[in-house]
């Protein structure tokens, strides 16, 4: 993906002209990363978490957004951006290095996970992946 590949994904997201099937672990990624190069953490969680619940609502899941799974993937994608990489090769870089969805798992127990504590608000991880 280059550049302006990367930003009309975030577009046709923001905008909810993806299909609930089009967007991806690696595309969640790719919006993440390109949040966070135009903003702070706590900005870019905030932009991510509207979003992601707007997309949710128009595909008729609204009850699927999950905010310490949406921090947890947030601040891992900024533990590995570098930004002295344009964005299309740190957004690469990043999905990479995050390829493996079941890194979550690894750090919160199915019963964390589970909770309205962790589903409506930011939760440390309890596990050492």
């Amino acid at each position: 993906m280059n550049d302006a590949q990367i930003l009309t994904l975030v577009d046709r997201f923001e905008r909810c002209l993806l299909a609930k099937s089009e967007f991806h672990h690696r595309d969640h990624l790719a919006v993440a990363v390109a949040y966070l190069y135009a903003s702070d953490f706590a900005n870019a969680m905030d932009r991510m978490r509207h979003s992601l619940q707007r997309f949710a609502a128009h595909h008729g899941v609204s009850g699927l957004y999950h905010e310490t799974i949406t921090h947890f993937w947030l601040q891992q994608a900024e533990q590995r951006l570098d930004r002295s990489l344009c964005l299309s090769a740190s957004v690469l870089k990043v999905q990479d290095e995050l390829d493996d969805k079941g890194l979550v798992s690894r750090c919160y127990s199915k019963q964390v996970l589970d909770s309205a504590a962790a589903r409506e608000g930011w939760v440390d991880p309890e596990l050492k992946p």
